[in-house]
């Protein structure tokens, strides 16, 4: 609480409207809910090329490096206000009035803006973290699908499964049929609806119960907002499965909900996603 007495009050006037963070508190809450990836930009990548994927990957590599080395060169307050200024706008994104609010950071010379700007520039790293994570995710799906680095490569760290398992046989077993690569089904669901999904080899579904609600394979259940949904093990996503269910993707799954009555599903994973609809 000490600091947000001896910080001043500060206003940014981001995209045309002036904005007032009453405390350093208020200011690091506002960035941290801008370091999710947009859904424009998610499904302006699942659309993407591989050459255009690597290009971005590689902007994005160029970007975290100047954003890091600015911070770790900002030991004291008062230097980041001189780095910032040096740094080109273009480095920041204009997704989530990035690009804006280090614009108004910038025309800040005073002391206590150094604090501010040292919250928005790690906030800012984060998003930058998060996007890469997506762009990998989809880029690894891509490569799976279209066999460009064969199976050995793929054999390691976060793609590393068991040769004999095979979630076609699984799904096939269970009558649920397999979700498109990057494209979105449309599924509309009413109450007392369920869709069972298997992510990799993970049994989850879908209910109507007082909302949409995702249910995890240890029966824990999510309620989907209205809008966009993130599902694997990624940092960004609002259901998260552990870093030990590695079969299951970063970004696995993305669901959009439009107002509980129709969704938007658009599988993103490396081991495939399945589905079958039913009433329960």
């Amino acid at each position: 609480m000490l600091k947000n007495l001896i910080t001043k009050p500060l206003e940014l006037n981001i995209d045309g409207k002036g904005i007032m963070f009453k405390s350093l508190d208020d200011f690091e809450f506002a960035m941290e809910t801008r370091t999710l990836v947009p859904q424009e930009r998610i499904i302006e990548a699942v659309n993407a090329t591989p050459g255009e994927l690597d290009l971005e990957s590689n902007s994005i590599v160029v970007a975290i490096e100047k954003i890091s080395e600015l911070l770790n060169q900002s030991s004291e307050q008062g230097e980041v206000t001189q780095k910032l200024k040096a740094i080109n706008s273009v480095v920041f994104s204009n997704d989530n009035n990035w690009r804006d609010i280090f614009f108004a950071l910038k025309k800040d010379h005073s002391t206590e803006s150094s604090k501010y700007k040292l919250i928005a520039l790690s906030a800012y790293l984060q998003y930058l973290t998060n996007r890469q994570e997506m762009v990998q995710s989809i880029k690894a799906r891509f490569e799976i699908i279209h066999g460009q680095h064969g199976t050995t490569e793929f054999k390691t760290g976060e793609l590393d499964i068991d040769d004999n398992f095979d979630s076609t046989v699984l799904a096939k077993e269970l009558g649920m049929k397999r979700m498109p690569t990057a494209e979105y089904v449309v599924i509309e669901l009413n109450e007392g609806q369920e869709i069972a999904l298997l992510l990799a080899n993970y049994k989850c579904k879908l209910i109507f119960k007082n909302g949409i609600k995702f249910v995890d394979n240890e029966n824990e259940e999510y309620p989907m907002i209205i809008g966009l949904n993130k599902i694997g093990r990624g940092r960004e996503c609002n259901v998260r499965f552990t870093d030990t269910m590695q079969r299951i993707s970063r970004l696995h799954l993305m669901l959009i909900n439009h107002d509980n009555k129709k969704l938007e599903l658009t599988d993103l994973s490396t081991y495939g996603t399945y589905y079958l609809q039913k009433s329960i």
